[in-house]
């Protein structure tokens, strides 16, 4: 295990999560300043007990309880009041001490740090908390070099000793400084890398919205008019067998519909539904989606193959993966090759490393090479004779952008085509 992982366990609390990525940074540095905070006044305890100060070691005995106290309450997830233990603990300690010693050892630069701390560890709403904290910082800078007033006895040093000190808190408050300071650069930065990924995405959004309007009006519309045409000529028709012919291409018409409805819905749902992992059985899923199209006419003579090891589980959103594979297997069916005596579909799975290979293997009639970087794109048809609204794949493409996957495609006219979807372990 890392030493970073280690760090974020010990503060945050192990297999704990914190959703927005501000909250997660500032507690991290709250509870880093706890621990630094605790290293310190083990250092400093050390100094004094070494040189025969006893009467320091209640104090530093005290910070260092309150100090581990805001880690626990962090812990409990708890993260703005582990910042009122954390930020009056510091404050007063390095008041304590300043209070009774001279200015030339430099300890009023923690005053500084304890001050940017307080606007670094909590978040703009809170930013009336962190203009109070600072404000008595200041308080307490004042009352230690103005007030004649030391709850220890004054303390004297020599010159060096006095350099010594100067050294080492500017030593120690530097990197306090540096950490809050990179901090606040750190979650602007973020903010601004999300503004312009937002902003991304908003077009892309658009632009889908403009071309989903359009298609959506026009293959919604499509199915119902003809339907309206078989009707009438259906009201007109005295031939049994031509009012079955009729009612026939009626049921055509309503199944080509029904699966736009269904793949708008898929999509609906892609862009709408937070992520849901589970640990999915991939074999059992297989055979859920073949169970709800092998009896469509063009699934009769397909031999459907899963070669999954039925132990194999994935931790996954079930919905959008049933999705990814539903519409990767639909496909296969609807472009199998009639004139092949034998038909397959197979299911294959494979591990490497951190990556899961799931592909979906068919012997149909394989997709035309200029048409390789385009099928993803939406309502895009590869073929003139397709019933399909031309989303499918858009959606599968969409939904494993959302798992954080990929897609791969490898086809021949004439031969087949094999999809290779590869998700994160």
């Amino acid at each position: 295990m890392s030493v970073s992982k280690r760090v974020r366990d010990l503060i945050i609390g192990k297999d704990k999560y914190i959703e927005s990525y501000g909250e997660f940074k500032q507690a991290m540095l709250s509870g880093q300043f706890a621990m630094i905070g605790i290293v310190m006044c083990l250092l400093y305890m050390t100094f004094d007990l070494a040189a025969g100060v006893y009467e320091t070691a209640p104090i530093f005995f005290a910070a260092i309880f309150f100090l581990a106290l805001s880690i626990a309450i962090h812990r409990q997830g708890d993260h703005c009041l582990a910042n009122y233990f954390l930020l009056p603990t510091i404050n007063f300690t390095v008041y304590i001490f300043a209070s009774s010693e001279s200015p030339n050892t430099g300890a009023f630069i923690f005053f500084i740090v304890n001050a940017l701390a307080a606007f670094a560890v909590f978040n703009y709403k809170q930013r009336l908390l962190s203009i109070l904290f600072a404000a008595f910082t200041y308080v307490l800078f004042v009352l230690a070099y103005f007030v004649d007033f030391s709850i220890l006895p004054p303390r004297n040093y020599d010159e060096d000793t006095l350099l010594f000190f100067v050294v080492i808190n500017f030593t120690l408050a530097l990197p306090g400084g540096m950490m809050a300071v990179y901090l606040l650069i750190s979650l602007n930065h973020h903010n601004a890398m999300q503004l312009v990924e937002n902003n991304t995405l908003l077009t892309k959004t658009n632009a889908e919205l403009d071309r989903f309007v359009y298609s959506t009006s026009h293959d919604l519309r499509a199915p119902l008019t003809s339907v309206m045409g078989l009707i009438n000529i259906t009201e007109r028709a005295e031939n049994k067998e031509d009012v079955k012919k009729y009612l026939a291409m009626i049921k055509d018409r309503i199944h080509s519909l029904d699966r736009f409805i269904k793949d708008i819905t898929d999509y609906s749902r892609n862009n709408r539904l937070e992520i849901r992992r589970e640990n999915v059985k991939l074999a059992d899923l297989a055979q859920d989606v073949w169970e709800s199209l092998k009896y469509q006419p063009e699934a009769e003579r397909i031999n459907f193959q899963i070669e999954i090891p039925d132990d194999i589980y994935i931790e996954s959103d079930k919905a959008r993966l049933q999705v990814v594979i539903s519409n990767l297997i639909s496909n296969a069916v609807r472009y199998h090759d009639m004139r092949k005596q034998e038909q397959y579909i197979r299911l294959k799975y494979q591990v490497s490393g951190h990556v899961i290979s799931i592909k979906v293997e068919d012997n149909g009639q394989g997709i035309l090479p200029e048409y390789h970087s385009k099928i993803f794109e939406m309502f895009f048809r590869a073929n003139e004779q397709s019933k399909g609204s031309g989303l499918g794949l858009y959606i599968v493409k969409e939904a494993l952008v959302k798992l954080s996957g990929s897609i791969q495609l490898e086809s021949v006219p004439g031969l087949g085509t094999t999809f290779t979807v590869r998700l994160p372990r």
